[in-house]
């Protein structure tokens, strides 16, 4: 079997990419067996302070920075971290030739629940600095802590799926993941319709007419409320993930963060064959102007996606 040393060695010859790489993956087992034993140990509750965004962190959202923090230090190769438990980008090596953004604890608000919680990560070039289009990432990934710890990543090429083994090895259990092009899922936060915008409403309205509506078929509704647990269902079988613009967010620019969230999410998806859309732009084509800028974010199934910006165009 294909651990991730050997799929790095085979993606890319560039040798700091696959530290990089590496880096992250080693940061995510560790934050999986501080995870484990997290409820014994007391450490589920708040941390006693807020983000950059305002959000409460938990005491984890802390302890997974830290982590994340000191294996990307300690990586010659890293130049900048950027990450949503940290005000500003933090200048790690001056010698480095790739910026990281991250989030270190996504999903956070379930982990009083033993709910599918995950690590999100981009890696960019230097050159550029933080704030680059998401086509411009050289890899991204995520790291979803659930009942197996995963790890999916993508280079170039395809989406690729490992899995932590408990000698502490990541093996590679597929080797090029596929989004079905169409699929009968959705996942919303339906208690946000009232601050939906006209393109979201009728289209999951068409959804919930099933077979009698437009669509023709019959739909479910899942919702996790953790982004990682959300995009790695519909990876693995396929749907729509949706948090749009709404009344609400629209002075904030959406509610999910582009550099950290959406650009590695979309990266990962488009490379599995699905779609990504702010309703208006592909997610990969932004242009960032703050790092911890917020953008809508609509990625999933592509004959869901496109259903999607059709309800755009129409507004």
């Amino acid at each position: 079997m294909t651990d991730l040393a050997q799929w790095l060695s085979a993606q890319t010859d560039d040798a700091d990419l696959g530290k990089a790489i590496l880096s992250m993956a080693a940061a995510g087992a560790e934050i999986a067996a501080v995870l484990r034993e997290a409820p014994i140990a007391g450490q589920t509750g708040l941390a006693g302070s807020d983000n950059v965004q305002g959000e409460a962190q938990k005491a984890l959202d802390v302890i997974s920075n830290d982590i994340v923090l000191n294996h990307l230090e300690a990586n010659a190769a890293i130049s900048i971290l950027v990450s949503e438990e940290l005000d500003e980008a933090v200048e790690l090596s001056s010698q480095g030739r790739l910026i990281v953004a991250t989030d270190p604890l996504d999903g956070s608000s379930n982990l009083d629940l033993n709910v599918t919680v995950g690590t999100i990560f981009s890696v960019l070039a230097n050159a550029g600095g933080p704030l680059q289009k998401g086509r411009a990432q050289l890899a991204a990934g995520y790291v979803a802590y659930g009942p197996a710890t995963s790890l999916v990543v993508r280079i170039e090429g395809p989406t690729s799926i490992f899995n932590l083994s408990d000698r502490g090895e990541w093996v590679q259990t597929v080797a090029d993941a596929k989004v079905p092009a169409a699929s009968g899922e959705f996942a919303i936060n339906t208690a946000r319709e009232r601050f939906w915008d006209a393109a979201t409403t009728g289209y999951v309205r068409e959804n919930i007419a099933g077979e009698t509506g437009p669509a023709g078929k019959r739909y479910n509704m899942r919702w996790v409320g953790s982004m990682v647990a959300d995009v790695h269902r519909i990876l693995m079988r396929g749907g729509v993930f949706l948090y749009p613009l709404d009344s609400e967010t629209v002075t904030k620019g959406g509610r999910l963060r582009l550099l950290y969230e959406a650009n590695p999410m979309a990266w990962l998806v488009q490379g599995a064959g699905g779609r990504s859309t702010t309703g208006t732009q592909d997610i990969l084509e932004v242009e960032p102007v703050d790092i911890h800028q917020r953008v809508p974010v609509i990625l999933g199934s592509a004959d869901e996606v496109k259903r999607v910006e059709e309800w755009y165009e129409r507004e």
